[in-house]
């Protein structure tokens, strides 16, 4: 409309011309260059779209012959000017005297300052359905806590900057007499933050007091080395907290931890320089589709390469469609399953299956499902779970097509290696998926997306205005949810969650962000602004040099649940490479090849029940968490971790390859073991002369199992095998009895496992198991064998000291004998001198079946 317009200079023509509601113009603003124009020269992320009175503000622009200005009035004046339109895409607009065309390059450049300075934060809304209409003025506890809008604002000079520990000294009473004030509105408001119906008032006999503490959230100004701090100024939190009378904390998975109540961000004070990390006030009945879509706009702007690549690997992944065969897709426009595209774009689903029966990819159904529109029949529509269909409108809303879920993408009933292949590809799956939508919300499959469907959010966003003017809100995070969440006690769900780039987390009545840059963000915090990338893009070699990353992942999985035991190496699968990659090791059952002696030190976390059909050596063998703990007793640096196995070994590991036969293969071969003439160990290391034995005989025997178990088959090695492992080493008697002594060096194990010392030929105390509580009452006192492993210690030395001989012992392992094959039942270790102590013929250089 303008290009027609003939113009004289500096004669204004058409003084005022509405752009539109500046929140609209916000919104557009990442996918249209000339409304990023208009809001860039408004004044960017800080450009207000309400103004004093709470009225929303348009864009104007005044035309001169040598440019334009802009500028924001009241939209209740604004509705009287000539409207433009701003569409996406090319505005109608005279591209010389606008100069559209370097507007765009500024817009369209990674690398131009202004695109990396520009963030579009969603506006806050200023009247929403939430805020309580009860109050009738505080309490005089809360009145004297004197809250006003300037108290949450930190400004530049003030004392109150920097991370100072918290002052835990405001008492707000009793949980029982602030129930009782319910016309006070700081008082809901903390009750509600702290969980409202799930506060207790009295707990073990004690009355529960609620506490409270001023902090500051955000980037301590003072922290030049933290680029953030440029952006994001702090501001104060109160964070509410229950305690006994006896001033111990009340602890209870029902309760958030220390959620924070602040100011709404629209209700800032003038001299606020920013309103990030303040309360956003929420759509009540649906998710904000628009916000999600603006946080994945920026995360794709910003982060770089940063948010390409998954959260452990330190490059992109492969195309699944050209790692996996079988690689289908939902088409979600088309209501199909398809082939796979190459280099599609499309979103993961992470859930947990549940009990129910629903509609499963099968080979007698698999022809239908790839039919158009064989979604939409009601024999195949009804049998979708609520959470699918959820997730495939979540997948239209976003503009995308394509959408991987388990169910309806791998043909479950499919015996040949397709499925099988498929499942050890995860990591490709979950790492190379644009998003993955986690439904941690709800039980099974059946729960839906909270949000997604109009009116389906749950739990209410809860503001209070306590005075005039004046709201507060409290703000959760997604750790809160996860202690009652059935979705984070699953094990298929925690590959799915570390291997993910990017995650829309459904919990709590609404949808969280995170990326590999993003912390958290959510809908109820101005969060935006955190935008700028951390890390950067050249950098490609970020391997992890961290033994605890590894030993970490171990841990968290092996605590998990499974509906069916047979899976406790499929769920695992997609980490495998991660192993591979990075601690350059193929896992074996579980335990990495290139350090096996180590991460055979497992100690249980908790009581642990056999897991049949799996090798009691490792992790995998059995229910309940495993804690493989080489950070925490040696060093964190894998290259200390690998120079010491060469060092304090001299097992030499082999593996039955399969169940009926006698053919051994090591479990794990050094690069230059074949070239050296020299006898070395299994690592590589020098032959040291440790035992007083004839320690020469190191091959297996041709020998064969009778009645022996055949375990799950182990798809997490590249070479799958028996599980039995077949070895020689130094074998000692000595005798299980009541402990004589009221030392106990692993207190962690106190009241869940059975602490049994085992003695030698003088009746000495030589060290102590934890054994379970069945096995204890079947086999003690009694004399039992051992075999030593490796050597090890019992905790850390000093830094620096690791490698000094003082503190290093013997790990032995507990054995019980089946016939011709042992099982682990507990660990333990003993001084290097304690050898002549064993019981019967003393040491035996003895060859271990061991399944």
């Amino acid at each position: 409309m303008f290009s027609k317009l003939k113009t004289e200079p500096d004669r204004v023509i058409w003084p005022q011309i509405s752009l539109g509601l500046v929140e609209d113009i916000l919104e557009k603003a990442s996918n249209c260059p000339f409304c990023y124009k208009v809001i860039s020269e408004l004044g960017g992320r800080n450009t207000p779209s309400v103004g004093r009175d709470r009225a929303p503000l348009s864009a104007v622009v005044s035309w001169r012959a040598d440019g334009v200005t802009f500028n924001t009035i009241s939209h209740a004046q604004a509705i009287h000017f000539p409207t433009v339109a701003l569409l996406q895409g090319d505005p109608t607009l005279d591209r010389k005297s606008l100069d559209l065309n370097n507007w765009g390059e500024e817009y369209d450049s990674d690398d131009s300052e202004p695109a990396a300075e520009f963030v579009v934060i969603p506006q806050v809304r200023t009247a929403p359905a939430t805020t309580t209409s009860r109050a009738t003025g505080l309490c005089d506890v809360c009145r004297a806590l004197e809250l006003s809008a300037e108290r949450f604002i930190v400004l530049p000079g003030d004392k109150d900057t920097g991370d100072e520990s918290d002052k835990l000294d405001i008492s707000l009473g009793l949980v029982q007499d602030i129930r009782k004030k319910s016309t006070c509105p700081f008082c809901r408001l903390v009750i509600a933050a702290l969980g409202e119906n799930e506060v207790p008032a009295k707990i073990d006999g004690e009355m529960v007091h609620v506490l409270m503490s001023w902090n500051n959230d955000g980037v301590d100004p003072l922290n030049e080395e933290d680029p953030a701090s440029r952006s994001i100024p702090q501001i104060r939190i109160l964070r509410p907290y229950v305690v006994k009378e006896s001033g111990r904390f009340v602890e209870s998975d029902r309760l958030p931890n220390f959620p924070e109540i602040t100011l709404v961000a629209d209700d800032a004070p003038a001299s606020a320089a920013s309103t990030a990390l303040l309360v956003r006030p929420i759509k009540q009945d649906q998710i904000d589709f628009k916000m999600v879509k603006n946080w994945l706009s920026l995360c794709e702007r910003h982060h770089g390469k940063s948010c390409s690549k998954s959260q452990l690997f330190d490059h992109e992944i492969t195309d699944p469609a050209s790692e996996i065969p079988s690689f289908r897709l939902i088409d979600v426009i088309n209501s199909c399953i398809v082939r796979g595209p190459i280099k599609s774009k499309y979103v993961a689903l992470s859930y947990v299956w549940g009990k129910t029966d629903f509609l499963k990819a099968l080979k007698g159904n698999i022809r239908t499902l790839e039919q158009r529109g064989s979604l939409l029949l009601p024999n195949m529509s009804d049998r979708i779970p609520l959470t699918i269909k959820d997730a495939m409108q979540l997948v239209r809303e976003l503009g995308m097509r394509y959408l991987w879920v388990d169910c309806l993408c791998i043909i479950q009933d499919d015996d040949s290696v397709g499925k099988t292949d498929a499942i050890s590809k995860m990591d490709h799956v979950y790492g190379a998926a644009f998003i993955t939508i986690q439904a941690a919300t709800g039980i099974d499959a059946t729960s839906g997306l909270p949000g997604v469907r109009l009116g389906s959010r749950g739990r209410k966003q809860v503001l209070e205005e306590v005075i005039p003017g004046v709201r507060l809100g409290y703000k959760w995070s997604t750790d809160d949810f996860e202690k009652e969440s059935v979705y984070h006690t699953r094990a298929w769900t925690f590959q799915e969650q570390e291997l993910s780039r990017r995650s829309l987390i459904f919990c709590g009545g609404q949808v969280f962000f995170t990326c590999n840059e993003a912390g958290e963000w959510t809908e109820d915090v101005v969060c935006e602004l955190d935008t700028e990338t951390t890390s950067s893009d050249d950098d490609d070699d970020e391997s992890s040099d961290d033994i605890g990353d590894f030993e970490g992942l171990i841990q968290k999985y092996s605590a998990l649940a499974l509906s069916y035991q047979s899976d406790i190496y499929n769920a695992f699968a997609g980490l495998t490479r991660y192993f591979k990659k990075e601690l350059k090791a193929n896992l074996c059952h579980g335990i990495p090849d290139a350090y096996f002696d180590w991460f055979l030190l497992w100690t249980p976390i908790e009581p642990q029940v056999r897991r049949e059909n799996t090798p009691s050596w490792s992790w995998s063998g059995w229910i309940g968490g495993s804690w493989p703990r080489i950070w925490d007793w040696y060093n964190r640096n894998i290259t200390m971790v690998r120079r010491a196995h060469r060092k304090r070994t001299w097992i030499i590991w082999y593996e039955r390859v399969a169940h009926n036969s006698t053919t051994c293969v090591r479990v794990w071969t050094p690069k230059n073991h074949s070239s050296s003439s020299k006898p070395k160990n299994f690592y590589g290391g020098a032959i040291q002369d440790r035992f007083p034995l004839n320690c020469k005989k190191t091959l297996p025997t041709p020998k064969t199992l009778n009645a022996a178990p055949e375990y799950y088959r182990d798809i997490l090695s590249p070479t799958p095998r028996s599980g039995f492992l077949q070895f020689w080493t130094v074998s000692l008697t000595f005798k299980l009895d009541e402990p004589q002594s009221s030392i106990n060096s692993r207190k962690e194990h106190d009241n869940k496992l059975r602490r049994v010392e085992f003695f030698g030929r003088d009746g000495q105390e030589i060290g102590i198991v934890f054994i379970p509580e069945r096995w204890y009452t079947a086999h003690v006192p009694g004399e039992h064998e051992f075999i030593l492993l490796c050597e090890g210690r019992d905790q850390r030395a000093g830094r620096g000291r690791e490698d000094e001989e003082k503190g290093w012992k013997y790990m032995v392992m507990l054995l019980e004998w089946h016939g011709e094959w042992a099982e682990r039942v507990s660990l333990g270790s003993i001084e290097k001198d304690y050898l002549n102590q064993a019981l019967g013929a003393g040491p035996l250089w003895k060859e271990i079946i061991l399944g």
